[in-house]
C-alpha cells in the first residue's frame, strides 16, 4: 500500500488570502483603465453605406412601390422569411404585391433578397434595432416595410457601385 504524503497548509493558504488579494488587485487595476466596450444605448453603433440592417421596400417618387411581386426575393431567402402575394393594378402592365410580409424573427439579414430583386425594390436599410414585446409585432407587413427612396439612397448608391464593377464599359 502506498501512502501519499500531503503538505500541511498554512493559515494564509487555508484562508485563500493570497488569491483574494491578487484577484482584487487585478480588479482595481482594470477599474481605472479606459473601457473598451461600447455603452450601447448611449453610444449607438456606427452606420454607413455598408451597414446591412433590416430589409425595406422602396417607394418611388410617384408614391408607388417599386416591387412588381415577381417573387425572386422570396425564392432567394434562405430563411424562408418572405411571403409575397401579387396582384394586378390599374396601371397598365404593372403588378404589385397585395401582401408582402417579412418575418423578422426568421430573417438573417443576409441581403440575398436585395441581390435577387430585378427591379431594385428591396434594399437593406441602416435600421439595426430589432426588439419588441410580441412575436406578432415582428411580422412586418407592407406598410411597415415601405421607405421613401431618399432614406435608402446611401445604400442604393453603394449597391450600384458594387454591381457596376461587373458590367462592361461601353
Amino acid at each position: 500500500m502506498v501512502v501519499v504524503q500531503r503538505k500541511e497548509l498554512t493559515l494564509l493558504e487555508r484562508l485563500y488570502l493570497p488569491e483574494v488579494v491578487r484577484g482584487l488587485s487585478i480588479t482595481f487595476r482594470k477599474f481605472f483603465e479606459k473601457p473598451i466596450t461600447r455603452q450601447y444605448p448611449e453610444q449607438p453603433l456606427p452606420k454607413d453605406a455598408v451597414t446591412r440592417g433590416q430589409p425595406r421596400l422602396v417607394v418611388k417618387d410617384d408614391g408607388n412601390i417599386a416591387c412588381v411581386a415577381c417573387g425572386m426575393c422570396e425564392v432567394a431567402c434562405p430563411a424562408y422569411a418572405i411571403t409575397i402575394d401579387g396582384g394586378e393594378t390599374d396601371r397598365g402592365i404593372e403588378r404589385e404585391p397585395k401582401r408582402f410580409d417579412i418575418d423578422m424573427l426568421r430573417c438573417i439579414l443576409c441581403g440575398f433578397c436585395e441581390e435577387a430583386c430585378p427591379k431594385d425594390a428591396i434594399f437593406m436599410s441602416d435600421e439595426l434595432e430589432l426588439a419588441d414585446f410580441s412575436r406578432a409585432a415582428l411580422l412586418y407587413d407592407i406598410e411597415k416595410l415601405k421607405r421613401p427612396k431618399s432614406t435608402l439612397q446611401k445604400r442604393i448608391d453603394y449597391v450600384y457601385k458594387l454591381n457596376n464593377r461587373w458590367r462592361r464599359a461601353p
